[in-house]
């Protein structure tokens, strides 16, 4: 039978209404036994939509609180990522729970960072240590064989959701993940950015599904749990790195490492960007000056940071981005002073006023605060030998 679209479109602003009156009941529960409640309701509700494709039912209520109720927004926010990072399935006629998790990896180059097809012999030692150092007694794994861009990873609820369960299903059965690139869309070329792993871990429900978690485990084998993984992880995937310097982060559960490698990414392009001029055109940090500034659309969205030659207040040789991720905008300031002053470059011009969100209408390119206070395109040294920054227009 033909669907009626618009009683279809009616049930799904009814379902919008729903969450947004259930997030903000959760909001205002004041004992642990009445969040329950409420957050049993508003999951079943939440799988519904994401089953169904009608996760835009989600963003509506989403939208609906940050307007009104920030508290019931990050409630709503909250249970959405994990309805969406997780699943309850039956294996065997019993129950198993199952997590969709991201392994975050930091790396810069002078050249192309790459995203590509995992060997099967990489994928087999990416789970042996995930198999040896994380993972707790029973659980089931499978790794997608791919290298994420952040380009390329699932955006929305209904997205993450689609790959989690395909994930979770390979773990279920046993088999391997292929990914086929053809799918993906071509990531944005930077000089540092982030690259991710994805993998899925199951258990039976109500067991532990890392190692740390078991019983008769001290809690604190954790912190060298995950040492040990990041540092055997690094050199199974060191011949893929190759030209790159990079750095492997803790795996956890998609929307958390996503969160936590953006905000770890923004020092480490600092870092990134101080060595890449010392590399490429030998200038020491000593030689170089910084300029920050906020750039707003309508609110501050983002500090922007512009890094040239000391003494010339007209040219940006290389910029960070830097998002604010909820932090206050003068803390933001300080941290990105300090991590300057860190690397070595004493220099810094902070701009008291706002820059409207530029980028270059050619590239796409952001444009950078410089010392004399305009936004411009990044551009090599005028005295350089080499020019592999310079812009193709």
């Amino acid at each position: 039978m033909r669907r009626n679209r618009f009683v279809s479109r009616a049930r799904q602003g009814a379902d919008a209404d729903t969450l947004t009156k259930l997030a903000r009941r959760l909001s205002e529960s004041s004992s642990r036994i009445e969040d329950r409640l409420w957050e049993r309701r508003l999951s079943e509700l939440l799988y519904d939509r994401l089953a169904r494709g009608f996760d835009a039912d989600i963003d509506s209520a989403l939208d609906e609180l940050a307007k009104i109720n920030a508290r019931a927004y990050d409630d709503l926010a909250d249970l959405a990522e994990s309805c969406a990072e997780s699943l309850t399935l039956s294996i065997e006629d019993k129950s198993h729970d199952a997590l969709l998790l991201a392994i975050p990896l930091l790396a810069w180059s002078r050249y192309k960072l790459p995203t590509s097809t995992l060997s099967s012999a990489l994928v087999d030692a990416i789970g042996a240590q995930m198999a040896g150092h994380l993972a707790a007694r029973g659980t089931r794994l499978a790794i997608a064989d791919h290298l994420y861009s952040i380009d390329q990873l699932p955006e929305s609820f209904g997205e993450v959701y689609e790959v989690a369960g395909r994930l979770i299903a390979a773990a279920a059965e046993g088999k391997r993940f292929k990914v086929d690139p053809k799918s993906l869309r071509e990531p944005v070329a930077m000089l540092a950015d982030t690259r991710y792993l994805l993998a899925a871990i199951v258990a039976p429900q109500g067991q532990a599904l890392f190692h740390w978690q078991e019983t008769g485990v001290d809690p604190d084998a954790k912190i060298g749990a995950l040492t040990a993984f990041r540092e055997q992880a690094a050199n199974a995937l060191q011949p893929l790195m190759t030209g790159c310097r990079f750095r492997v982060l803790s795996p956890n559960a998609f929307h958390a490492a996503l969160r936590q490698a953006d905000r770890d990414l923004r020092e480490f392009s600092l870092e990134a960007a101080s060595a890449y001029l010392k590399l490429t055109f030998g200038l020491a940090p000593s030689q170089l000056q910084g300029t920050i500034a906020a750039f707003e659309d309508k609110r501050v969205e983002e500090i922007r940071v512009g890094i040239g030659k000391a003494g010339d207040d007209d040219s940006v040789v290389e910029g960070v981005v830097w998002p604010l991720l909820g932090d206050e905008e003068d803390k933001a300031v300080e941290d990105i002073e300090a991590a300057l002053r860190a690397l070595g470059i004493t220099r810094v011009v902070t701009h008291a006023h706002r820059f409207p969100m530029e980028y270059c209408d050619d590239c796409g390119a952001p444009m950078f605060p410089n010392p004399a206070g305009h936004a411009v395109h990044t551009e090599p040294p005028q005295d350089a030998d080499e020019q592999p920054a310079a812009p193709l227009h």
